[in-house]
C-alpha cells in the first residue's frame, strides 16, 4: 500500500490590520484608490463586501514578498467569514422592504400609496450585487488579485472558523493536493467601536521537506479535543504553553493554569488580551505568538469548546515533519436527496427517469402577491422568471422561501441508513450560502421594525386588507429577531446531532455553485490525512425565493422561458431547491462496519484560473479536469458519462463543450454520454454537484445513464455529433460491466470556481 511521505508544514508568515482604538474603523476603507489598485471596476464597487479591500491589501503584499518561494498554481485561498457581511444586509433589507412596500402599495391608494412609495429604498443597486454579495467571491477576487489558481472557497464555523481553516490547510498540505495554502479571515461588524474593531489578517502556508530560514514556524498537527481534556492533550503534543484562542473567563483560566502547572506546561491566554475582533481573534493570538520569539519553542493552540471537542493545532517554532499517513480508497457508502417534489433517493430517480423532472410554473401569488414579477424584463429588486424547480415545502416565509433547518429535518427523516459509530472521529461538512436569509433579517431587526412602524403611522388602525398584510410582515420580523441557530454552520451541528455523533466538527462551506464539490473535495482531504474516520457531505440551497430571483434578474442570468441546456434557444438556468446528502469514509473503515460501497471517489481535481468574476473560463476548466486525472490511473478513454454543469447559457454550454472536448477528445467508437441534471431540476446552486454525484451513484446502481430534458434544436456550433458526444435524448445503458464503469461530473462557480470529480462504480 502506498503512503503520503512525511511533510512538515511551514507558516511562512503572516499579516494583519486591526480598526483604530478610538472608534473600530480601518483607514484602508476610506481610501478610494484602493479599488484602482486591485482593479475593481466601478460596476462592482458598490457590489462588493466592504472587508475584500484590507484582505486584499493583506493578500496582495503577503504573497509578493514570499512570490518566489510558492507555486501559484497549487495555492489554495481559504476565506472565513460570517453571517452579515455589510452587502448582504443592504441587499436584504432593500429586498425585503421592496415586497413588503410594494406589496402594500398595490393594496392601498390615493395619498396612502404615495406616502408607501416614498419609504421605497433608494440606496444604489449594481446589477452585479448577487456576485458581490457572496463570501465566494471574496476568496476568488483574492485568487485573481495574486493570481493564484488553486482552490478557492469561504468556510463558517462560528469562533472556530480560523482553527477549521488550519485544519483544511493540513488536510491539503498533507496529501499533496496544495503546495501552499493562503488563509484569509475578516469580521464586519456592522456597528464598530472602541470595544468591537473591524480587523483582518492573513496567514500563508507552506508544504517543505526541509527546513525554511524565513518560515515563522512549523504546524506539527492538528487533532480535536475535549475542555477536560486540554491539559493532558498539550502535554502529548510535547507543547511548552496552552495558548487560548478565545477569551475565556478568569475562573476557567486559573482552573486550566493549576492543571496544567501538573504537567509543567504553561497558559498563554493571549486572546484576554487583545481588543474584540470576533472570528478573527484566534488569528490575532496566533500571529502575536509567532511574531514574538521566546522560550516557548512548541505550542498547542485552542478554542474553549462549550460542549463537543474542538478544533487544536500543534506550532513548533523547530522544524517538524506531519505524521507518516498511509493511502486508501476513499468510497461512498449512503446518500439521501430531495430535489422539486421528488423527496428520497427513488423518487429522485424516477425524476431522471420519467421524462417529468420537477420544473414548473413558478405561482407568483407566493412571491408578495405578484407585484415583483415582471414578464418582459426585471427592473432592479424585480424578477421576471416564469418557472422554477421548488420543494413542495409547507411553509414558507414571506419572501417564499422554506426554512433550511426545516428542509433539513425532512430529508434527514426520510434516511434509513447506516449506523455511524458515535465516537468516530467525524466531520459534518454543509455547502450552503453563508449568509441565511433568516440571520440577516435577525441582524436587520431594528432597521425593519423601524419601517414597519413607518408604515403603520401611515396606515392607521383598521382591518383593511393592507393592514392585514403589514401584520403578516411584523409577525414575520418578530419571529426572526427571536431565531436561534440561523448560523450556516449550524445545519451542520443539526446533522451531527441527528446521528448523536460526539467527536465531530462542523463547519459550512461556500464555493458559488460548485460549492458541494468543494465539500466533498475537503472531505476527501480530510479523510486521506487521517485525520476523520467518516466525513457526512452535505448541501442545501433554496434560491427560488424573492432575494435571489431578484438579484439574479438583474444579472440577467435566469431564463425567460425555461433552461435550454444544449440547445438554441438557451438564455439563461431556470432555479431549483434542493437538499442531498453523502456519507464518505476510507474503504477499510466500510469493511469493517459491513457497510455498502455504492461508488469510489478516484480523484477531484480543481483551477480558479479564470478571466472575470463572471465569465467562464475554459482554460481553468481544463486545468481542473487535468488535475482530477493526474491523480488516478483512471485516463479519459475510461469514462462513458460526464455529468456537465450544463447551466444553458450561450456562453456557458459552448466554454464548456469545448474544454471536455480538449480533454476527452472526439469519440470515434462509443459516444460519450453528457449528462444535463438542471434540464430536469432546475439549478440549485450549492447543491448541483452533489446531486449529480447521487445521479451518478444511482446510474451506476441501476446500469442505467438517464435522459436529459432537450427543449428544442440542438446547438450546431456545439458540434456534438461530429465529436461524438451524445445529449442524451433517451437513457442509455452502460457499455462497461459493473465493477468496471466510470464517470465524471463538472461543478464551476463564480469567480473561476473549477471542480471536475471521477468516479468509479465499486467492484462488491
Amino acid at each position: 500500500m502506498t503512503s503520503y511521505p512525511p511533510t512538515a508544514i511551514a507558516l511562512l508568515d503572516c499579516a494583519q490590520l486591526v480598526g483604530s482604538p478610538k472608534d473600530g474603523s480601518l483607514a484602508v476603507l476610506e481610501d478610494q484608490k484602493q479599488y484602482a489598485k486591485f482593479a475593481i471596476p466601478p460596476l462592482y464597487r458598490n457590489a462588493i463586501n466592504r472587508m475584500q479591500l484590507p484582505l486584499l491589501e493583506l493578500s496582495h503584499n503577503l504573497v509578493e514578498s514570499h512570490r518566489c518561494t510558492i507555486d501559484q498554481d497549487r495555492t489554495d485561498v481559504i476565506l472565513c467569514t460570517h453571517a452579515g457581511t455589510d452587502r448582504q444586509l443592504a441587499n436584504h433589507y432593500r429586498v425585503t422592504a421592496n415586497a413588503m412596500l410594494r406589496q402594500l402599495m398595490t393594496l392601498s391608494s390615493g395619498q396612502t400609496a404615495e406616502q408607501l412609495n416614498k419609504l421605497l429604498p433608494t440606496q444604489f443597486t449594481s446589477s452585479h450585487d448577487k456576485v458581490g454579495e457572496m463570501a465566494t467571491t471574496m476568496a476568488t477576487r483574492i485568487a485573481q488579485n495574486c493570481k493564484l489558481t488553486g482552490r478557492a472557497f469561504a468556510i463558517e464555523a462560528g469562533n472556530h472558523s480560523f482553527c477549521q481553516a488550519i485544519a483544511l490547510a493540513y488536510d491539503s498540505l498533507t496529501t499533496n493536493q496544495a503546495q501552499s495554502v493562503l488563509i484569509a479571515i475578516a469580521n464586519d461588524t456592522p456597528e464598530h467601536s472602541s470595544t468591537q474593531r473591524l480587523a483582518a489578517s492573513v496567514i500563508l502556508l507552506k508544504r517543505c521537506d526541509q527546513p525554511i530560514a524565513q518560515a515563522k514556524g512549523y504546524l506539527a498537527n492538528v487533532s480535536t479535543c475535549k475542555r477536560d481534556a486540554l491539559p493532558a492533550h498539550a502535554s502529548s503534543e510535547g507543547a511548552n504553553s496552552l495558548v487560548l484562542c478565545n477569551p475565556c473567563s478568569a475562573s476557567l483560566t486559573e482552573q486550566l493554569k493549576t492543571t496544567l502547572n501538573t504537567h509543567n506546561i504553561e497558559l498563554d491566554p493571549r486572546a484576554n488580551i487583545l481588543p474584540e475582533t470576533g472570528i478573527v481573534c484566534g488569528a490575532l493570538v496566533l500571529n502575536n505568538w509567532l511574531k514574538k520569539p521566546n522560550h516557548q519553542i512548541q505550542a498547542l493552540f485552542s478554542n474553549i469548546p462549550d460542549t463537543q471537542t474542538a478544533m487544536s493545532f500543534a506550532i513548533s517554532r523547530e522544524f517538524k515533519t506531519t505524521e507518516y499517513q498511509e493511502k486508501s480508497t476513499v468510497v461512498l457508502c449512503d446518500k439521501q436527496i430531495w430535489l422539486a417534489n421528488r423527496l428520497g433517493a427513488s423518487a429522485f430517480w424516477q425524476g431522471l427517469t420519467d421524462q417529468k423532472g420537477g420544473i414548473s410554473p413558478l405561482q407568483h401569488d407566493r412571491y408578495a402577491a405578484g407585484t415583483l414579477f415582471h414578464p418582459h424584463g426585471a427592473q432592479h429588486d424585480n424578477y421576471y422568471c416564469h418557472a422554477t424547480a421548488k420543494l413542495n415545502a409547507d411553509e414558507l416565509d414571506l419572501l417564499a422561501q422554506p426554512q433550511p433547518k426545516e428542509v433539513l429535518a425532512h430529508t434527514l427523516k426520510q434516511w434509513q441508513t447506516l449506523n455511524l459509530p458515535k465516537y468516530c472521529k467525524s466531520m459534518v461538512i454543509t455547502a450552503t450560502n453563508l449568509g441565511p436569509f433568516i440571520e440577516r433579517r435577525k441582524l436587520l431587526a431594528t432597521k425593519l421594525h423601524a419601517l414597519y412602524s413607518q408604515c403603520s403611522e401611515i396606515l392607521g388602525t383598521g382591518s383593511s386588507p393592507a393592514h392585514i398584510c403589514l401584520q403578516q410582515w411584523q409577525a414575520q420580523f418578530n419571529k426572526d429577531a427571536l431565531s436561534e441557530d440561523f448560523q450556516a454552520s449550524n445545519l451542520s451541528n443539526q446533522i451531527a446531532a441527528h446521528f448523536e455523533l460526539n467527536d465531530c466538527q462542523h463547519l459550512a462551506i461556500e464555493a458559488a455553485c460548485a460549492g458541494s464539490i468543494a465539500a466533498l473535495d475537503c472531505a476527501k482531504n480530510a479523510i486521506s490525512s487521517g485525520r476523520i474516520d467518516v466525513a457526512i457531505v452535505a448541501a442545501i440551497e433554496l434560491p427560488a425565493n424573492l432575494h435571489d430571483l431578484s438579484l439574479c434578474s438583474s444579472q440577467q442570468m435566469l431564463s425567460h422561458d425555461v433552461i435550454a441546456t444544449f440547445c438554441e434557444s438557451a438564455d439563461g438556468f431556470t432555479p431549483g431547491d434542493g437538499c442531498a446528502l453523502v456519507i464518505l469514509t476510507k474503504h477499510p473503515f466500510a469493511r469493517k462496519y459491513h457497510w455498502s460501497v455504492l461508488a469510489e471517489l478516484n480523484a477531484i481535481g480543481s483551477s480558479t484560473l479564470s478571466k472575470s468574476m463572471i465569465a467562464p473560463n475554459s482554460e481553468g476548466q481544463i486545468h481542473a479536469m487535468d488535475h482530477a486525472f493526474s491523480q488516478t490511473p483512471v485516463k479519459p478513454a475510461h469514462v462513458e458519462f460526464v455529468e456537465t454543469h450544463g447551466t444553458g447559457t450561450a456562453v456557458g454550454d459552448a466554454v464548456e463543450v469545448a474544454a471536455i472536448s480538449s480533454v476527452y477528445g472526439p469519440r470515434q467508437q462509443h459516444t460519450l454520454k453528457l449528462g444535463a441534471l438542471k434540464t430536469q431540476f432546475g439549478h440549485t446552486f450549492a447543491v448541483a454537484g452533489l446531486a449529480s454525484v447521487i445521479k451518478v451513484m444511482l446510474s451506476f446502481e441501476h446500469g442505467q445513464v438517464p435522459s436529459n430534458l432537450i427543449r428544442g434544436e440542438l446547438r450546431s456550433d456545439l458540434q456534438l455529433s461530429q465529436l461524438g458526444y451524445d445529449p442524451m435524448h433517451d437513457e442509455k445503458t452502460y457499455i462497461a460491466p459493473k465493477g468496471m464503469r466510470h464517470a465524471a461530473i463538472n461543478g464551476f462557480g463564480t469567480g473561476g470556481v473549477n471542480y471536475h470529480v471521477i468516479m468509479s462504480d465499486f467492484a462488491q
